[in-house]
Protein backbone atom coordinates (compact mmCIF):
# COMPACT_ATOMS: atom_id res chain seq x y z
CA UNK A 1 0.00 0.00 0.00
CA UNK A 2 1.67 3.26 -1.03
CA UNK A 3 2.65 5.61 2.13
CA UNK A 4 2.54 2.85 4.09
CA UNK A 5 5.71 3.20 7.09
CA UNK A 6 8.13 0.74 6.51
CA UNK A 7 11.25 -0.24 8.30
CA UNK A 8 13.90 -0.03 5.17
CA UNK A 9 13.76 2.67 2.30
CA UNK A 10 16.08 3.33 0.28
CA UNK A 11 18.07 4.61 -3.01
CA UNK A 12 21.33 2.27 -4.11
CA UNK A 13 23.33 3.46 -6.97
CA UNK A 14 24.94 0.52 -9.06
CA UNK A 15 28.11 1.57 -10.63
CA UNK A 16 31.63 -0.10 -11.99
CA UNK A 17 33.57 -0.60 -15.26
CA UNK A 18 31.48 -2.14 -18.51
CA UNK A 19 30.61 -5.33 -18.21
CA UNK A 20 30.60 -5.88 -13.90
CA UNK A 21 27.61 -7.29 -13.76
CA UNK A 22 25.42 -4.76 -12.68
CA UNK A 23 22.26 -4.98 -15.01
CA UNK A 24 22.27 -9.27 -14.48
CA UNK A 25 22.20 -7.77 -10.76
CA UNK A 26 19.04 -5.59 -11.01
CA UNK A 27 17.38 -8.12 -12.86
CA UNK A 28 18.00 -10.73 -10.19
CA UNK A 29 17.01 -8.33 -7.36
CA UNK A 30 13.77 -7.05 -8.82
CA UNK A 31 13.28 -10.55 -10.72
CA UNK A 32 11.91 -9.09 -13.78
CA UNK A 33 14.21 -8.15 -16.71
CA UNK A 34 14.04 -4.13 -16.34
CA UNK A 35 17.71 -3.90 -17.43
CA UNK A 36 18.91 -5.20 -21.35
CA UNK A 37 21.89 -7.36 -20.49
CA UNK A 38 24.77 -8.72 -23.61
CA UNK A 39 27.93 -9.95 -23.52
CA UNK A 40 28.90 -6.51 -25.16
CA UNK A 41 30.21 -3.27 -23.11
CA UNK A 42 28.62 -0.55 -22.17
CA UNK A 43 25.17 -1.82 -23.47
CA UNK A 44 23.42 -0.15 -20.56
CA UNK A 45 23.16 3.87 -21.56
CA UNK A 46 20.93 5.06 -19.30
CA UNK A 47 20.11 5.02 -15.55
CA UNK A 48 17.75 2.25 -15.09
CA UNK A 49 15.88 2.24 -12.06
CA UNK A 50 14.58 -1.10 -10.30
CA UNK A 51 12.08 -1.44 -7.25
CA UNK A 52 12.62 -4.03 -4.81
CA UNK A 53 10.06 -4.52 -2.44
CA UNK A 54 9.45 -6.47 0.54
CA UNK A 55 6.91 -6.64 3.55
CA UNK A 56 9.31 -4.37 5.39
CA UNK A 57 11.43 -2.42 2.66
CA UNK A 58 11.16 -0.67 -0.58
CA UNK A 59 15.09 -0.24 -2.35
CA UNK A 60 15.44 1.37 -5.36
CA UNK A 61 18.45 0.33 -7.41
CA UNK A 62 19.21 2.55 -10.28
CA UNK A 63 21.59 0.40 -12.63
CA UNK A 64 24.12 2.90 -14.44
CA UNK A 65 26.16 2.46 -17.62
CA UNK A 66 29.56 1.11 -17.23
CA UNK A 67 32.21 4.15 -16.70
CA UNK A 68 34.69 4.18 -19.16
CA UNK A 69 37.42 6.75 -20.84
CA UNK A 70 36.24 5.73 -24.76
CA UNK A 71 36.34 8.21 -27.19
CA UNK A 72 34.01 7.02 -29.08
CA UNK A 73 31.00 9.49 -29.37
CA UNK A 74 32.09 11.95 -26.48
CA UNK A 75 29.27 13.48 -25.87
CA UNK A 76 27.46 10.21 -25.64
CA UNK A 77 30.40 9.26 -23.85
CA UNK A 78 30.25 12.39 -21.26
CA UNK A 79 26.55 12.11 -20.74
CA UNK A 80 26.93 8.51 -19.51
CA UNK A 81 29.83 8.85 -17.18
CA UNK A 82 27.90 11.63 -15.44
CA UNK A 83 25.14 10.05 -15.67
CA UNK A 84 26.64 6.87 -13.40
CA UNK A 85 28.62 9.89 -11.27
CA UNK A 86 25.52 11.68 -10.36
CA UNK A 87 23.84 8.89 -9.63
CA UNK A 88 26.17 7.69 -6.50
CA UNK A 89 25.82 11.47 -5.78
CA UNK A 90 21.78 11.11 -5.45
CA UNK A 91 21.96 7.97 -3.66
CA UNK A 92 21.46 6.70 -0.12
CA UNK A 93 24.65 4.39 -0.76
CA UNK A 94 26.93 3.32 -3.70
CA UNK A 95 27.23 -0.47 -4.65
CA UNK A 96 30.62 -0.95 -6.56
CA UNK A 97 30.34 -3.67 -9.21
CA UNK A 98 33.89 -5.05 -9.76
CA UNK A 99 33.93 -8.46 -12.26
CA UNK A 100 36.62 -10.05 -10.11
CA UNK A 101 37.13 -12.81 -13.43
CA UNK A 102 39.20 -9.79 -14.66
CA UNK A 103 40.89 -8.32 -12.02
CA UNK A 104 44.58 -9.98 -11.21
CA UNK A 105 45.09 -9.00 -7.03
CA UNK A 106 48.99 -9.37 -8.20
CA UNK A 107 48.88 -6.21 -10.28
CA UNK A 108 46.65 -3.83 -7.74
CA UNK A 109 43.50 -2.65 -8.71
CA UNK A 110 42.31 -2.52 -12.55
CA UNK A 111 42.71 0.87 -14.72
CA UNK A 112 39.08 1.71 -14.91
CA UNK A 113 38.56 0.57 -11.24
CA UNK A 114 40.95 2.89 -10.29
CA UNK A 115 39.52 5.97 -12.50
CA UNK A 116 36.04 5.10 -10.95
CA UNK A 117 37.40 5.50 -7.23
CA UNK A 118 39.58 8.45 -7.79
CA UNK A 119 36.78 10.33 -9.51
CA UNK A 120 33.90 9.03 -7.27
CA UNK A 121 32.83 12.03 -4.79
CA UNK A 122 30.41 10.67 -3.38
CA UNK A 123 29.93 10.97 0.53
CA UNK A 124 27.57 8.09 1.18
CA UNK A 125 28.64 4.56 1.85
CA UNK A 126 30.15 2.53 -0.95
CA UNK A 127 29.71 -1.09 -0.77
CA UNK A 128 32.43 -3.17 -2.88
CA UNK A 129 30.30 -6.08 -5.07
CA UNK A 130 33.00 -8.46 -6.21
CA UNK A 131 30.79 -10.13 -8.64
CA UNK A 132 30.95 -13.14 -10.84
CA UNK A 133 32.50 -15.56 -7.80
CA UNK A 134 30.56 -18.35 -9.73
CA UNK A 135 34.01 -18.45 -12.14
CA UNK A 136 36.94 -17.94 -9.72
CA UNK A 137 38.20 -19.41 -6.92
CA UNK A 138 36.93 -18.27 -3.68
CA UNK A 139 40.54 -17.02 -2.81
CA UNK A 140 41.10 -15.13 -5.96
CA UNK A 141 37.98 -13.53 -5.05
CA UNK A 142 39.07 -12.77 -1.40
CA UNK A 143 42.47 -11.48 -3.04
CA UNK A 144 40.38 -9.73 -4.97
CA UNK A 145 38.75 -7.61 -2.26
CA UNK A 146 41.82 -7.57 -0.12
CA UNK A 147 43.16 -5.52 -2.53
CA UNK A 148 40.57 -3.28 -3.06
CA UNK A 149 40.08 -2.82 0.11
CA UNK A 150 43.48 -0.97 0.94
CA UNK A 151 43.10 1.20 -1.98
CA UNK A 152 39.50 3.03 -1.04
CA UNK A 153 37.43 2.80 2.58
CA UNK A 154 34.30 0.77 1.47
CA UNK A 155 31.51 0.33 4.56
CA UNK A 156 31.45 -3.25 3.79
CA UNK A 157 32.23 -5.75 0.93
CA UNK A 158 30.55 -9.06 -0.73
CA UNK A 159 31.52 -11.61 -2.85
CA UNK A 160 28.40 -12.54 -5.13
CA UNK A 161 27.36 -14.08 -8.34
CA UNK A 162 24.57 -12.13 -9.91
CA UNK A 163 24.36 -14.69 -12.90
CA UNK A 164 23.37 -17.59 -10.20
CA UNK A 165 21.99 -15.63 -7.38
CA UNK A 166 24.99 -16.80 -4.75
CA UNK A 167 25.25 -13.85 -1.74
CA UNK A 168 22.63 -12.10 -3.46
CA UNK A 169 20.35 -12.34 -0.49
CA UNK A 170 23.12 -11.74 2.16
CA UNK A 171 23.70 -8.53 -0.03
CA UNK A 172 19.92 -7.46 0.20
CA UNK A 173 19.63 -7.89 3.74
CA UNK A 174 23.24 -6.62 4.73
CA UNK A 175 22.68 -3.33 2.87
CA UNK A 176 18.94 -2.90 4.91
CA UNK A 177 20.99 -1.32 7.43
CA UNK A 178 22.07 1.80 5.31
CA UNK A 179 18.52 2.69 4.67
CA UNK A 180 16.07 4.06 6.83
CA UNK A 181 12.75 3.90 7.79
CA UNK A 182 10.23 6.10 5.37
CA UNK A 183 7.25 5.66 2.89
CA UNK A 184 6.36 3.25 0.72
CA UNK A 185 7.03 4.82 -2.82
CA UNK A 186 5.85 2.21 -5.34
CA UNK A 187 3.72 -0.26 -5.54
CA UNK A 188 3.85 -4.22 -4.49
CA UNK A 189 4.12 -5.13 -8.16
CA UNK A 190 6.09 -2.31 -9.66
CA UNK A 191 9.54 -3.37 -10.73
CA UNK A 192 10.76 -0.16 -12.52
CA UNK A 193 9.55 3.33 -13.27
CA UNK A 194 10.62 3.23 -16.67
CA UNK A 195 8.09 4.08 -19.04
CA UNK A 196 6.72 1.90 -22.11
CA UNK A 197 8.36 3.25 -24.34
CA UNK A 198 11.71 3.25 -23.48
CA UNK A 199 11.34 -0.25 -22.52
CA UNK A 200 10.56 -1.14 -25.48
CA UNK A 201 13.35 0.58 -27.23
CA UNK A 202 15.62 -0.99 -24.85
CA UNK A 203 14.56 -4.34 -25.88
CA UNK A 204 15.23 -3.33 -29.65
CA UNK A 205 18.18 -2.43 -28.82
CA UNK A 206 18.99 -5.64 -26.88
CA UNK A 207 18.59 -7.99 -29.96
CA UNK A 208 20.53 -5.22 -32.75
CA UNK A 209 23.83 -5.77 -29.68
CA UNK A 210 23.40 -10.07 -29.89
CA UNK A 211 22.93 -9.91 -34.00
CA UNK A 212 25.08 -7.48 -34.93
CA UNK A 213 29.22 -7.29 -34.85
CA UNK A 214 31.15 -5.89 -32.51
CA UNK A 215 31.41 -2.24 -33.12
CA UNK A 216 27.98 -2.15 -34.91
CA UNK A 217 25.99 -1.95 -32.03
CA UNK A 218 27.62 1.33 -30.70
CA UNK A 219 26.52 2.95 -33.53
CA UNK A 220 23.58 2.68 -33.51
CA UNK A 221 20.09 4.05 -31.43
CA UNK A 222 16.50 3.07 -31.28
CA UNK A 223 13.25 5.72 -31.05
CA UNK A 224 9.84 4.94 -30.46
CA UNK A 225 7.73 6.43 -33.51
CA UNK A 226 4.42 4.85 -32.73
CA UNK A 227 3.10 2.89 -29.84
CA UNK A 228 -0.69 1.90 -29.29
CA UNK A 229 -2.32 1.67 -25.71
CA UNK A 230 -2.27 -2.18 -25.28
CA UNK A 231 -4.09 -2.30 -22.60
CA UNK A 232 -7.33 -1.19 -24.45
CA UNK A 233 -6.79 -3.39 -27.58
CA UNK A 234 -5.99 -6.93 -28.38
CA UNK A 235 -2.70 -6.41 -30.38
CA UNK A 236 -0.12 -3.79 -29.32
CA UNK A 237 1.52 -1.90 -32.49
CA UNK A 238 4.88 -0.53 -32.44
CA UNK A 239 6.88 1.50 -35.24
CA UNK A 240 10.54 2.18 -34.81
CA UNK A 241 13.33 3.77 -36.34
CA UNK A 242 17.03 2.28 -35.98
CA UNK A 243 19.32 5.25 -36.42
CA UNK A 244 22.73 4.33 -37.86
CA UNK A 245 25.66 6.89 -38.35
CA UNK A 246 26.57 5.93 -41.88
CA UNK A 247 25.36 4.43 -44.99
CA UNK A 248 27.05 1.04 -45.52
CA UNK A 249 25.78 0.69 -41.48
CA UNK A 250 22.28 0.68 -42.74
CA UNK A 251 22.70 -1.94 -45.31
CA UNK A 252 24.35 -3.93 -42.91
CA UNK A 253 21.44 -3.38 -40.20
CA UNK A 254 18.78 -4.62 -43.23
CA UNK A 255 21.22 -7.22 -44.53
CA UNK A 256 20.50 -9.27 -47.21
CA UNK A 257 17.03 -8.89 -48.20
CA UNK A 258 16.29 -7.78 -44.99
CA UNK A 259 16.70 -10.96 -43.18
CA UNK A 260 19.21 -9.35 -40.56
CA UNK A 261 16.63 -6.48 -39.78
CA UNK A 262 13.68 -9.54 -40.20
CA UNK A 263 15.31 -11.66 -37.65
CA UNK A 264 16.41 -8.63 -35.28
CA UNK A 265 12.17 -7.13 -35.21
CA UNK A 266 11.18 -10.91 -35.13
CA UNK A 267 13.67 -12.03 -31.89
CA UNK A 268 12.02 -8.57 -30.31
CA UNK A 269 8.34 -8.96 -31.18
CA UNK A 270 8.38 -12.36 -29.35
CA UNK A 271 9.98 -11.21 -26.23
CA UNK A 272 7.93 -8.05 -25.86
CA UNK A 273 4.46 -10.74 -26.35
CA UNK A 274 5.81 -12.65 -23.37
CA UNK A 275 6.51 -9.10 -21.68
CA UNK A 276 2.61 -7.79 -22.78
CA UNK A 277 0.71 -10.87 -22.72
CA UNK A 278 -0.92 -9.95 -26.02
CA UNK A 279 0.29 -10.23 -29.64
CA UNK A 280 2.49 -7.14 -30.63
CA UNK A 281 2.43 -6.06 -34.42
CA UNK A 282 6.24 -4.35 -34.54
CA UNK A 283 7.70 -2.38 -37.60
CA UNK A 284 11.21 -1.46 -37.64
CA UNK A 285 12.83 1.33 -40.25
CA UNK A 286 16.49 2.16 -40.32
CA UNK A 287 17.56 5.97 -40.80
CA UNK A 288 20.83 7.24 -41.68
CA UNK A 289 21.40 9.72 -39.29
CA UNK A 290 25.14 10.80 -39.08
CA UNK A 291 26.99 11.56 -35.65
CA UNK A 292 23.86 10.98 -33.57
CA UNK A 293 25.86 10.69 -30.81
CA UNK A 294 27.14 14.33 -30.80
CA UNK A 295 22.97 15.62 -31.41
CA UNK A 296 21.42 16.74 -28.47
CA UNK A 297 17.67 16.75 -29.46
CA UNK A 298 18.41 12.70 -30.62
CA UNK A 299 19.82 11.79 -27.49
CA UNK A 300 17.27 13.64 -25.33
CA UNK A 301 14.81 11.49 -27.13
CA UNK A 302 16.14 8.33 -25.96
CA UNK A 303 16.49 9.34 -22.31
CA UNK A 304 19.05 11.35 -21.89
CA UNK A 305 18.43 14.76 -19.69
CA UNK A 306 20.67 17.28 -20.33
CA UNK A 307 21.36 19.13 -17.04
CA UNK A 308 22.22 17.04 -14.11
CA UNK A 309 24.45 17.38 -11.19
CA UNK A 310 28.00 15.75 -11.81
Amino acid sequence: MLGKELKHTGFAAIIGAPNSGKSTFLNNVVKSKVSIVTPKAQTTRNKIRGVYTKDDAQIVFTDTPGITSTDFGKLLNNWMNRYSFSAANESDFTLFFVDVSTQHPELGVGEEEKHILDNLKSRTPTILVANKCDIVKKMRADDTIAVYRKYFKFADTFAVSALDGTGIDELVEAIKKYCVSGPQLFPEDMTTDQDDSFLVSEIIREKLFMELSQELPYHTVVTIERMTDHKSKDILMIDATIHVARKSQKSIVIGAKGSTLGNIGKKARLELEKIYGCQVGLKLFVRIEEKWFEKERLLQKVGFEKDFDR
